[in-house]
């Protein structure tokens, strides 16, 4: 981390008469800092800043202990501003608009001559139309910018575009509250769930639906009522796609009183392959063929979906930030198209 200088910058004495040293604030504790004021609390300033709290408190501690003042008041349940914090508050915020100039600066000047991103798309996403049609539109429009596909599954994706390794992802899932890089894997790293605090663009929204034997008495409704659902055996999704999904979707059958069974192979495409295998249900998250001895229902009452979109990772490069921009212009344009076909 580099240092900065400040021009307010604090003196204090730590050796013999007349001796002082200069104040060098590092950006990470000031951001620590400015986020905690902000928030009015320690845990909330962790979450913004994708920090785990003890590093927040430490960070916090560090500040002080080199100021030689306390920044907050503390109580059980609140943390305000000291008359010293009060009166450096000010001086941090503008002093990282700066440094975010600084860095956006040094890094166009770092990508001035980078043409080439890495962009996340799992293997199973290959034929999805959105997919093909958006990244065909932006290599004829921008035939400098190369891209490297990375096909592993999104569960592994999730983590390199938090940290910075991966600057795009073309993600089937859903945002879901993030609670910091000290979360256990299972609450936010899953195949179709990924971090809310990542900027994102939809592409489509795809219902979910229920699968059926194709000879089965509810294959005949148009909408199966929540009653014929009582004592079906349905093959759900595995809890690897992530609680915000799974979650609800095994507690709407259960209170229709359906039978949950996750197979022992719980992705998509599997669970579907079960069903037909064994003659019973399936739950059918929309994106993919339907297997021959089942057909697709809707069912009164159950509205879950899965979205198809792109997501910028956190620390990201001109050459991507280009491609979510046109990824946003493009996306509104088949917005626009649809509205006024409807």
């Amino acid at each position: 981390m580099v240092a900065i200088v400040l021009s307010w910058a604090q003196r204090r004495i730590i050796g013999r008469a007349g001796e002082v040293e200069m104040f060098h604030p590092e950006l990470r504790l000031l951001r620590s800092f400015a986020a905690i004021a902000a928030e009015g609390s320690v845990t909330r300033a962790a979450e913004r800043l994708n920090l785990t709290q003890p590093t927040v408190s430490g960070q916090l501690k560090e500040l002080e202990q080199a100021i030689g003042h306390p920044l907050f008041h503390r109580t059980t349940r609140s943390i305000t501003l000291t008359s010293h914090g009060a009166r450096l508050l000010p001086l941090v915020d503008a002093l990282l608009v700066k440094a975010d100039v600084v860095r956006h600066e040094v890094e166009a000047m770092q990508v001035a001559g980078r043409t080439q991103f890495r962009l996340g798309a799992a293997m199973y996403t290959m034929d999805i139309p959105e997919r093909v049609a958006l990244l065909d539109a932006f290599a004829a429009e921008h035939p400098q910018i190369d891209f490297v596909i990375d096909n592993r599954l999104q569960s592994a994706q999730i983590p390199d575009l938090l940290n910075e390794r991966l600057d795009a992802s073309v993600l089937l899932g859903l945002s879901a509250p993030w609670h910091g890089p000290d979360a256990t894997a299972g609450a936010i790293y899953n195949e179709t769930q990924y971090p809310e605090t990542l900027d994102r663009v939809v592409l489509r929204r795809q219902p979910m639906t229920l699968l059926v034997p194709r000879d089965s008495s509810l294959a005949s409704h148009v909408v199966i009522p929540r009653a014929a659902l009582r004592g079906q055996c349905v093959a759900m999704l595995g809890h690897e796609h992530g609680a915000a999904i799974t979650h609800p979707i095994e507690t709407f059958f259960a209170a229709c009183g359906a039978d949950a069974v996750i197979p022992s192979e719980g992705n998509a495409l599997a669970v579907e392959r079960y069903a037909e295998r064994r003659g019973i249900c399936a739950m059918g998250i929309g994106w993919f063929p339907v297997p021959a001895g089942l057909v697709s229902r809707p069912v009164e009452g159950m509205d879950f979906f899965l979205d198809f979109s792109v997501v910028l990772g956190v620390g990201t490069n001109r050459a991507a930030r280009q491609f979510f921009a046109f990824a946003q212009r493009w996306q509104a344009g088949r917005d626009g198209e649809a509205a006024r076909a409807a």
